[in-house]
């Protein structure tokens, strides 16, 4: 038996279990962070999230690792944030980027008398002569060279795999996999100190886009206790981006959902969900947001009740009587059948 009804008593959390795939980012890079309808961070939210590193055949490699909520990036407001806190650091350590003063240094490449002052002369310079060009150790290439070797940091092949269990505040807000903060925060990372101010805002923006390609699979998702017959819509829904420009988002539409077994005194009290969801194509430095996945959720004040009921006697003489009648009325169809068959063979023989 099925009920729909007001909910007039709600949890304080609401349970999210998932189990998600991305297939093209590696797993140092990625953070989830949940927020609620008024944009501020759950810190008090109960978790315990877990990644594995997938190969690029999406088989697991290693061990899982588990990770805290949090530390996540979604707007480039907060790289610029990231940016100015770097400068302000690389200030406190007195650290200077050397710039080509006068006549910059070809390194060798240049002909008798030419300055090259920026790093598109020195590759020119290089390019000239058939030298391969490597950033590293020229002065004027300083933040192309840093760009490498953080490329080279994060650089791994395969994907990730997310997955772990939150306990959310109720009503509405969101979670999130977006990139992780420590994709940017240079110091203490190569180079220390030395790297700190390399990076301009672009440069920050530009980076970010190109690391985090957005396809995932989603395994599971699911609010609460599973029971008999529900079914989650996003279960084993793949979703594929062909760039680094994607931000996916899901809005959901979760109704809490009471179940009752025949023989059990306990109800299960758990959640179903629809769903729609949006595919935005960004530009670096659009200022419409970075790379990601996000989940909107918003509970529903309807609650369902699905309940298993034995049926009374007068039901079952009902089903009696509707058997025996379905029953009869076939016996009589093949009665008849078979009568027109016999009569149609005798008056042939009879021929």
């Amino acid at each position: 038996m099925d009920h729909l009804y007001v909910n007039t008593t709600r949890a304080s959390k609401l349970k999210v279990d998932f189990d998600i795939s991305f297939h093209d980012i590696p797993c140092n890079i990625l953070s989830l962070d949940a927020f609620d309808d008024t944009g501020s961070p759950q810190k008090d939210a109960i978790h315990e999230i877990y990644k594995h590193r997938l190969s690029t055949l999406g088989e697991k490699q290693g061990f899982p690792e588990r990770q805290e909520l949090g530390n996540s990036v979604q707007t480039e407001a907060q790289l610029e944030q990231l940016s100015t806190e770097e400068a302000i650091e690389a200030d406190k350590l007195k650290v200077v980027v050397e710039k080509p003063e006068g006549c910059g240094n070809c390194y060798g490449a240049g002909a008798i008398g030419q300055c090259c002052s920026t790093c598109d002369d020195v590759k020119q310079a290089y390019a000239r002569i058939g030298w391969r060009f490597k950033p590293h150790g020229i002065s004027q290439c300083a933040s192309e060279a840093f760009i490498a070797n953080m490329k080279e940091q994060f650089a791994e092949d395969g994907g990730c795999q997310l997955y772990g269990s939150l306990e959310l505040n109720q009503g509405s807000g969101h979670f999130h996999i977006a990139p992780h903060k420590k994709l940017h925060q240079t110091a203490g990372s190569i180079g220390g100190a030395q790297a700190l101010g390399l990076f301009n805002l672009m440069d920050l923006i530009s980076f970010t886009f190109d690391q985090f390609n957005v396809s995932h699979t989603i395994n599971t998702l699911s609010f609460g206790e599973n029971f008999p017959g529900i079914t989650s819509p996003l279960d084993g829904q793949s979703r594929r981006v062909q760039d680094t420009h994607g931000m996916y988002q899901y809005y959901i539409k979760v109704v809490p959902t009471r179940y009752k077994a025949l023989y059990s005194s306990a109800a299960i009290e758990s959640n179903q969900y629809s769903v729609t969801e949006h595919m935005s194509h960004l530009s670096p430095g659009s200022g419409r947001g970075l790379p990601g996945v996000y989940f909107h959720y918003e509970l529903s004040p309807i609650q369902a009740l699905f309940e298993e009921r034995r049926g009374g006697l007068l039901g079952f003489i009902t089903s009696v009587c509707a058997i025996v009648g379905g029953t009869f009325s076939v016996m009589g169809l093949v009665d008849m059948v078979l009568g027109y068959v016999f009569k149609c063979c005798f008056k042939s023989e009879m021929l």
